[in-house]
């Protein structure tokens, strides 16, 4: 996490360290297996989380279950996940 927060921006920095918790687990429903991710940040688009199998960040928001749903094998370092939400 340290190593990818230094390839954010200044401003992603701050907004990820005042968004940032405690990782906790989610499920996590790719294709039929349910699993679990970690959730790495609360951001106001989202949860940001990370997905070990893929080795990324995404944002998702939870469904009507609790569950995050898969929308891709994305890959994507810290400092595009935070644009990719908007910050």
């Amino acid at each position: 996490m340290a190593d990818q927060s230094l390839g954010c921006s200044l401003a992603q920095q701050i907004a990820f360290a005042s968004y940032r918790v405690p990782f906790y687990p989610v499920p996590f429903q790719r294709s039929s297996t349910l699993e679990q991710v970690f959730v790495v940040a609360e951001l106001p688009s989202g949860l940001l989380y990370y997905e070990d199998v893929e080795e990324g960040f995404e944002v998702g928001v939870l469904d009507a279950n609790g569950i995050l749903q898969d929308h891709g094998c994305h890959q994507l370092e810290l400092t595009h996940a935070l644009s990719r939400a908007g910050l």
